[in-house]
């Protein structure tokens, strides 16, 4: 992905989404910060809006005149790990946790703490990936989506022990079985693989799933999401 180049490709989709969680991940940190008065979690923001700036430029999505910033994925990358050594400090380390998802339920989507930062490593993984096997980004983010799905169901299993969420967590296990099954060509069955058929079983895994899973654990209910992710790449033929 050269740094002159304002070609679409999948590691561009892939971190513009995560500027954006990286976005709401700044405005928590402020908010947290002006409810317990720990205002390290200010800089913790800033950084954040910083890295946006930074990966904003790079990417080269508009013409930004001579402000230029050379593109690396190493930079990339690191990046990506400090946005979630930030998660683990503020979220776990700290304790934040429980009111950065308390945001979510007020928001209606949350600052999931590690997502942003998953979301940056995962670009440079699919970038990196992409340059040495003929495997196309949908299908890593989808296969990645469909075990983490797995997860959120497990996660159900074990924290939402009740009769209507084990039934959810259930459909979610045959919906990613099935979805694994067209991915991957591995039975000869009369279901296409196409952009409708993923954007069907992700919206249920996106809203009947792991919603059921979020929060119980890191990375719980992201599944759906990584799928709906998927879908904008198979919209994009990547």
């Amino acid at each position: 992905m050269g740094e002159e180049s304002r070609e679409m490709t999948a590691p561009k989709i892939l971190l513009f989404i995560a500027m954006l969680f990286m976005l709401l991940e700044a405005i928590a940190y402020f908010w947290v910060a002006d409810l317990v008065g720990d205002y390290l979690l200010v800089l913790f923001g800033i950084l954040n809006i910083v890295f946006i700036f930074v990966m904003f430029i790079s990417l080269n999505l508009v013409g930004t005149g001579p402000v230029k910033i050379p593109y690396f994925w190493w930079l990339i990358l690191i990046i990506g790990i400090l946005l979630i050594l930030f998660s683990y400090l503020v979220a776990d380390f700290w304790g934040y946790g429980f009111l950065l998802f308390s945001l979510g339920l007020v928001w209606g989507v949350g600052p999931w703490p590690y997502l942003a930062g998953a979301l940056v490593i995962l670009a440079v993984i699919v970038e990196l990936v992409a340059k040495k096997k003929d495997f196309g980004a949908s299908k890593i983010v989808g296969l990645i989506g469909i075990g983490l799905t797995i997860f959120d169901c497990i996660v159900i299993f074990i924290a939402a022990p009740i009769t209507i969420a084990i039934v959810h967590a259930v459909f979610g296990l045959i919906l990613a079985i099935i979805l694994l099954i067209l991915m991957l060509d591995l039975v000869d069955i009369k279901i296409p693989f196409n952009w409708w058929v993923l954007l069907t079983i992700a919206f249920v895994i996106f809203t009947w799933v792991s919603p059921l899973a979020l929060g119980a654990y890191s990375a719980s209910g992201w599944g759906g999401l990584f799928l709906m992710i998927a879908w904008i790449l198979v919209l994009f033929a990547m």
